[in-house]
């Protein structure tokens, strides 16, 4: 049995949020949030997302449903860009309909403050958060290899460029490490 831990969540984008509630255990996937009470506690962790509006927040709880038919989707995306493959066109039509279900715009409101504004549900507002965040670059880390067709930065070239998670880059700087001393 899996003990899941949920610490890691909300810390870089929200699709990786989703994408990753599915594990390889022993060469047999498993969805993590199809055990008991899992979806809960993922839900609770993921609300802290700085990405996401207190409108998304407050149904990440019920959007069980919707997010996991969005799910695969994502998971297919990211697992085409992180292989540097065509992102698969059934998949990418399914992130757009999500898309376009919540529209948004920025608009200057009366104190003079950029407010974003969107069309639709929150539910819908959250699944097209998740499905933008699979298709765009991040926001906060423009120079990450995720920019360049790589999952959230992983296998990055240069030595100062940021990763998905401590232990993706602490298993690429072991990686350069072990290649350098092998072959020296």
């Amino acid at each position: 049995m899996l003990n899941v831990t949920w610490e890691w969540i909300a810390i870089y984008e929200p699709a990786l949020d989703v994408a990753n509630t599915v594990a390889v255990e022993k060469g047999v996937e498993r969805d993590l949030l199809m055990l008991e009470d899992e979806y809960t506690r993922w839900a609770t962790a993921a609300a802290r997302s700085p990405e996401l509006t207190n409108e998304e927040t407050a149904v990440i709880a019920v959007a069980k449903p919707d997010l996991l038919k969005i799910r695969p989707h994502i998971r297919a995306v990211l697992k085409a860009t992180a292989a540097a493959e065509p992102m698969p066109a059934g998949d990418i039509a399914a992130l757009n309909k999500a898309s376009r279900a919540a529209p948004h715009w920025a608009e200057i409101g009366a104190d003079a403050q950029l407010e974003e504004r969107a069309q639709g549900s929150a539910v819908e507002w959250l699944l097209a958060k998740y499905a933008r965040s699979a298709k765009s670059p991040p926001k906060a880390r423009p120079s990450s290899g995720f920019a360049r067709g790589r999952r959230a930065g992983c296998r990055p070239r240069r030595r100062q460029q940021s990763w998905c998670s401590k232990p993706c880059g602490n298993r690429t700087r072991f990686t350069r490490h072990y290649a350098r001393q092998a072959f020296a």
